[in-house]
């Protein structure tokens, strides 16, 4: 009789684990360096540490684990000050633009049967979403997501999601990921065809731990990295760390890829949170730092956040207003947050056909061999602006 009581807690300890653990969470695919060939497929479960794998194929098995032809096993730790566990498996040597459909299992658990679809690598066309600032107001996040999941439903040549940072408002707060990621969700197709996320730093993420825990660490694990280069077909996004200092390693790393694009792309793209030409707040670092080297390779356009608006400039090169070799900078980051005013509305940078105004967006990026072309979405499904780039001569410019 003595050891009922104990009987009782041991059951009942094992009832609340196997609830905790009765789902597996917030499968996401995660790109770095080279989509076509290379995807990081990160999961959650919760409280029990357990041995986990994916399945993979380039044909749907119907959810029968059994039948793929491809395992990798995953790497299983916890979330970093959390009793979750982080499931992570790098697979490598992919096809490109080939469908890979695949399932997860950790322990006893087994997901559903997902597919995302490799980068191409030749000179096929192609689509990508870029967006920014989702933190604070979760249910607007939620409308946006649905929103980029309805683009990405109607438009199956996109590819991938470009994020300009600021997932959440508090990086350190495990919970407030574990809704993002959640929300996240909300862009997978009908079909289930996972849309993958080529992420960056956001302040509200500043040095957080857990950005490099859901986002399998790109650019690397230390907090002072977390720049990289995402070569597609045509193109090079340069995605940078603007929590760090836009100087030093970065800036040295910065001159090297962009000299690199300059050889092996027709169009090359920045992506960063804190703008050089804002809307709404003073210029950050980029504007001394990194612009001077975006202007002498002749990048055609940058992706910025952190405003809360909308903004698109002139094309600037070496400060002044330049049709033949100006970039274009556009975002500022409306992917949920409460928005602002654009207190720097009329600044020289900002005037027509420049504009800053406060809404939601979320912009797409079509390109082809010697094209692309930017076009502006508003969830409400109105089209508010396009801007076509095309092809420029770099050869000069590599050093």
């Amino acid at each position: 009789m003595i050891f009922k009581p104990f009987l009782l807690v041991l059951l009942l300890t094992q009832f609340y684990f196997t609830i905790e653990a009765a789902a597996i969470k917030h499968i996401r695919v995660v790109w770095h360096q080279n989509p076509a060939s290379t995807a990081h497929i990160v999961w959650t479960t919760d409280k029990i540490k357990c041995k986990s794998k994916i399945y993979f194929d380039t044909e749907s098995r119907n959810g029968k684990i059994e039948k793929y032809s491809y395992q990798e096993k995953a790497k299983t730790r916890p979330y970093f000050g959390t009793l979750d566990f982080r499931h992570s498996s790098t697979i490598t040597n992919l096809r490109p633009n080939t469908k890979y459909y695949f399932m997860v299992k950790a322990g006893d658990l087994i997901s559903k049967e997902y597919y995302f679809i490799t980068a191409p690598s030749n000179n096929e066309s192609f689509k990508l979403l870029f967006g920014g600032d989702s933190r604070s107001n979760r249910l607007r996040r939620k409308k946006i997501h649905k929103f980029v999941g309805k683009l990405f439903e109607a438009n199956p040549s996109i590819y991938a999601f470009v994020h300009g940072g600021d997932y959440i408002s508090q990086g350190l707060s495990w919970k407030l990921w574990k809704e993002w990621l959640t929300d996240w969700q909300l862009t997978r197709s009908s079909d289930n065809r996972i849309l993958p996320i080529i992420p960056s730093r956001g302040n509200h993420e500043q040095f957080s731990p857990l950005f490099n825990d859901v986002f399998a660490s790109p650019g690397g694990r230390g907090i002072f990295t977390n720049f990289y280069k995402t070569k597609f077909p045509n193109l090079s996004i340069i995605n940078l760390n603007s929590n760090i200092s836009y100087a030093g390693p970065q800036k040295k790393w910065l001159a090297s890829a962009l000299n690199e694009s300059a050889q092996d792309s027709t169009f090359i793209v920045a992506n960063y949170h804190r703008p050089a030409w804002p809307a709404v707040k003073k210029p950050g670092g980029a504007l001394k730092h990194w612009v001077p080297l975006f202007d002498d390779y002749q990048i055609d356009l940058a992706f910025e956040s952190d405003g809360h608006a909308l903004k698109r400039t002139v094309p600037i090169y070496k400060n002044k207003l330049d049709y033949n070799k100006g970039v274009t900078y556009v975002g500022e980051g409306g992917m949920g947050v409460k928005l602002r005013f654009p207190q720097r509305r009329n600044e020289w940078y900002l005037q027509s056909p420049g504009y800053a105004t406060s809404k939601f967006h979320i912009m797409m990026l079509d390109v082809s061999s010697n094209e692309m072309l930017l076009t502006v979405n508003l969830p409400s499904g109105i089209i508010f602006d396009q801007i076509k780039f095309n092809k420029r001569n770099r050869k000069k410019l590599i050093k």
